[in-house]
């Protein structure tokens, strides 16, 4: 009888320490992918051709598995002109990524653009 009491008080031991490491090496929430634009820039060249460059650098401590960036172009009257996308794959934390992204609508008359930013993870968390 004795011999089961101990047996049963080690039984729980050892019940109670897995339990605390289990604990210990469970991860928190899933890491946010996070983008930051580094510069955006428009540009003409000679025949009136638009376009932006925008550098995006990965300031979050995950893989970006998607990176995008939407560029809407304006005209004076704050019409809405075009809108380009573009994307890259696996940009890994610290990277920087360089897009252009051309005007392909009426880009003569563009006097304003919106540049937005979207960033997602494996965890589909953006």
């Amino acid at each position: 009888m004795r011999y089961k009491i101990i047996f049963f008080i080690l039984i729980i031991l050892l019940l109670s320490v897995s339990g605390c490491t289990f604990i210990q090496s469970t991860e928190g929430p899933p890491r946010k992918a996070e983008l930051a634009i580094l510069k955006q820039e428009l540009t003409r060249d000679t025949e009136g051709n638009v376009t932006v460059l925008v550098s995006v650098k990965n300031v979050s401590q995950v893989t970006v598995e998607l990176a995008e960036v939407k560029v809407s172009f304006y005209d004076s009257q704050d019409n809405f002109i075009d809108s380009l996308t573009d994307s890259v794959v696996n940009l890994k934390p610290d990277d920087t990524w360089d897009f252009y992204i051309g005007c392909s609508g009426s880009c003569q008359d563009i006097k304003r653009y919106d540049v937005e930013v979207t960033a997602l993870s494996s965890s589909g968390i953006p």
